[in-house]
């Protein structure tokens, strides 16, 4: 490891809602994401119409944490929702739904992307197919016990790779 490397910690979390006000403002802490994932977001949520405030941060680069703060706008044709603090009928959308909605926007577009470069270059697809079947046949994101022993052949994989840049 080089003096500029920092090997990070995992995120303490993988999502915390934060606020405590009315619902059509919230900030979301997204662990083990950053700048990619919080200015994508950004980016779709700042063109829905039923956003009227987005923004994101990531409050340290040794943290892998981004915050993606959202606030809803006044519509007639949404779900009401009551803050709680005499506002009944304030017209906003949750600021969940819209975070919902843009994160189902993102993949849509990232699926358009990944079957536009898998139309052009064949072998993408089926590098994807294989780490798809490996996956699924290696029982990964399941956790339990074999997490453990994933981790130690990872590690071992590691080590493998040094010795050989060694010999050349």
């Amino acid at each position: 490891m080089s003096v500029n490397e920092v090997k990070t910690q995992p995120a303490p979390f993988q999502l915390e809602v934060r606020g405590t006000g009315h619902p059509s403002s919230r900030t979301y802490a997204i662990g083990d994401e950053d700048h990619t994932l919080g200015n994508a977001l950004r980016h779709i949520l700042m063109n829905n119409k039923k956003c009227e405030f987005a923004g994101y941060s990531v409050p340290h680069p040794s943290e892998p944490v981004v915050h993606i703060r959202v606030q809803t706008a006044k519509n007639s044709n949404v779900n009401r929702v009551d803050g709680g603090d005499g506002d009944e009928d304030c017209g906003k959308l949750p600021a969940t739904e819209v975070l919902k909605e843009a994160c189902e926007t993102l993949i849509a577009q990232c699926d358009v992307v990944l079957d536009k470069i898998e139309e052009i270059m064949p072998e993408v697809r089926k590098d994807r197919m294989e780490l798809e079947d490996f996956i699924r046949n290696e029982g990964y994101g399941e956790g339990g016990d074999d997490q453990e022993d994933d981790d130690e052949m990872i590690m071992e994989g590691e080590g493998e790779e040094a010795s050989d840049e060694d010999d050349d």
